[in-house]
């Protein structure tokens, strides 16, 4: 495929080195001053393209969204903290397949289905109180991180006894029914998550812990390789649990 890379920042760069090594070719790098040249010159520095990979920022992600669309290609955007204008925009494109997802990382998704099943046990077993604490660098903006939100509204949906998160720790006794997800900002930190579960006779922690960029790099040419020909809106969520199940399906027979 011929892949536009929107953002020519850390992760760009990363992503470009996944692509060249799965054969593709990068058609276009499009770092800020060509981004604010305007919606419809980015259009025209798109057209040619199979696919974008976009890792910019979430006010950037509507005119990016808008581009893709009137130059006929693919989009698959990484960008975290899409506001609302941005999920319009998506929605509101046609004749193009988008990809969307606060993390690309394949392993963070396998997680997100290992923390489901083990909430779910817990629910069945009881008596353990459940919490979430992520850690990335200090220059990361959103805080809790995409990651941690997707992973406690999907404890929050397998527990019983949890019925709302909420960001930070408790001001002072934990309150009942809610799970608490912390954050820590700090160094160099690529990204890690964990899930507690702490017992009256012991505990139990799920833990995805990032290497680096690569791994986030490798998720997103995945998932243009993916979008390359479809039509629609769709999480990478949505995406790599058409993967995995088709993957079981393909070895349970």
């Amino acid at each position: 495929m011929r892949i536009a890379l929107v953002g020519y920042g850390r992760m760009g760069r990363a992503v470009e080195t996944q692509a060249l090594k799965r054969d593709h070719q990068i058609a276009v790098r499009l770092g800020r001053e060509a981004l604010e040249a305007g919606t419809e010159r980015v259009a025209d520095a798109l057209a040619g393209s199979d696919v974008a990979i976009d890792f910019t920022v979430g006010s950037a992600v509507p005119d990016i969204v808008r581009a893709a669309a009137s130059a006929g290609v693919s989009l698959a955007s990484g960008t975290t903290g899409l506001t609302a204008e941005a999920h319009q925009a998506m929605h509101a494109a046609t004749g193009i397949g988008i990809v969307h997802g606060p993390n690309f990382s394949v392993g963070v998704h396998v997680y997100f289905r290992l923390a489901r099943e083990a909430a779910r046990l817990m629910g069945v077993v009881g008596d353990y109180d459940v919490h979430v604490h992520e850690a990335h660098h200090r220059h990361k903006r959103d805080h809790p991180s995409g990651t941690a939100i997707r992973l406690a509204d999907l404890l929050v949906e397998e527990l019983g006894d949890k019925h709302r998160w909420r960001a930070g720790a408790p001001d002072g006794a934990a309150e009942d029914g809610t799970l608490y997800v912390t954050s820590t900002r700090a160094g160099k930190i690529p990204g890690t998550h964990t899930a507690g579960f702490e017992g009256p006779h012991d505990g139990i922690e799920l833990t995805h812990r990032a290497h680096g960029r690569e791994g986030f790099a490798s998720g997103a040419v995945l998932a243009a390789e993916w979008i390359h020909g479809q039509t629609g809106v769709f999480t990478f969520a949505e995406v790599m649990d058409r993967i995995l199940n088709d993957e079981v399906e393909t070895h349970g027979k």
